[in-house]
């Protein structure tokens, strides 16, 4: 099954940090979009967007300009009006909160520019009171977080840092199927935007296509007493940044989706569609959601099936031809003697 970082609820935490800004939604803005988008290449006119608000025109004109200054292509024609050219190369609140709307996200999405980790935010909105579910989503951490303490580079506007809460009230042990699932569900979800190759998952929770990883999961939870109190799913996904730009250390073996599909994508759709992605997975691992068993939905998108590879466990190797999983969400390795042993967690490499 997929590796967690469980801990207690300890009520002596305390999260306080005034340098992280969350971008607040704005409805007017919001409409403006709404009625551009809706008139894709053609001209809205000011007076329409003024009576539309019910605000001047002069007022319509500067929220055109700090549209433009968010990263919105709008040409502007005298007699004619406004016409969306260009959404952002970067994320905007309001667009990603609209796409996650349209799409029947039923959760609150708070948008950070910038923020030290997506997940260590998620934890300060849940001790300040904020119920789950919520997502917490960013253009750039400055201490992204990765899995066996590892950082998680995430300094590039080009890509999406998010974190997913929920709060289940469940027992433990109906959580160890969750990321295997939200894998499932986010690369079936994604997999829409990219046509020229599969996206598949190397066990337990990253995401790869062919053999370079675009994106990396982890999940932590607090127990209080015997429960589950909260569930926060993180996830560093490479969309539209350049690999060859990437640190030394990882630029061989990591990718983006843009760089596979050959197209740039929209950040704010795919941050909406990989959210829904996870809630499905949610209601899949936690409240059965579905007939699909786990061991059918993972197989197609195993990237290690068949492979021969290294599982490091509690220090030692393990050499074995992976072979699928059970439906406790354990690797399944056949070793060179033939016995199958499961791996509950580990550290997998595949052997070139």
């Amino acid at each position: 099954m997929a590796e967690y970082k469980i801990s207690r609820k300890n009520n002596e935490d305390s999260f306080s940090n005034d340098t992280y800004r969350l971008s607040p939604g704005n409805d007017q803005t919001l409409a403006i979009i709404n009625a551009l988008r809706s008139k894709e290449d053609c001209f809205v006119s000011g007076s329409s967007l003024a009576k539309l608000l019910g605000i001047s025109r002069p007022a319509i004109h500067g929220k055109i300009n700090k549209l433009r200054d968010d990263g919105f292509v709008i040409d502007a024609v005298r007699n004619k009006g406004y016409c969306l050219i260009k959404e952002p190369d970067v994320i905007h609140g309001d667009l990603l909160r609209d796409y996650a709307k349209k799409i029947g996200v039923a959760m609150e999405v708070l948008y950070f520019p910038v923020i030290d980790s997506t997940s260590s935010e998620a934890e300060r909105q849940l001790s300040r009171g904020r119920e789950g579910p919520f997502a917490i989503v960013s253009s750039c951490q400055t201490k992204g977080r990765g899995r066996l303490g590892r950082d998680w580079h995430s300094a590039s506007a080009e890509n999406l840092y998010l974190s997913v809460v929920f709060e289940p009230k469940i027992p433990p042990q109906a959580l160890q199927n969750f990321t295997l699932w939200a894998g499932i569900q986010i690369c079936r979800a994604l997999q829409r935007f990219i046509s020229s190759a599969p996206l598949k998952i190397k066990w337990p929770n990253d995401l790869h296509c062919g053999d370079r990883k675009f994106a990396g999961m982890l999940t932590e939870a607090k127990i209080d007493a015997d429960n589950l109190s909260s569930i926060i799913l993180g996830i560093g996904l490479n969309i539209n940044s350049n690999p060859a730009k990437y640190p030394a250390t990882i630029c061989k073996t990591a990718t983006s989706l843009s760089a596979v599909s050959g197209a740039e994508l929209s950040l704010s759709e795919v941050a909406a569609t990989t959210i829904a992605a996870i809630k499905s997975a949610y209601e899949t691992s936690i409240h059965g959601a579905g007939s699909e068993s786990l061991v059918d939905a993972w197989k197609p998108l195993s990237s290690l099936e068949g492979s021969l590879v290294t599982v490091i466990v509690s220090g030692q190797e393990i050499l074995g031809t992976a072979s699928g999983i059970d439906s406790s969400g354990a690797l399944l390795l056949t070793t060179e003697n033939g016995t199958v042993q499961k791996i509950h967690a580990g550290d997998v490499t595949l052997k070139k």
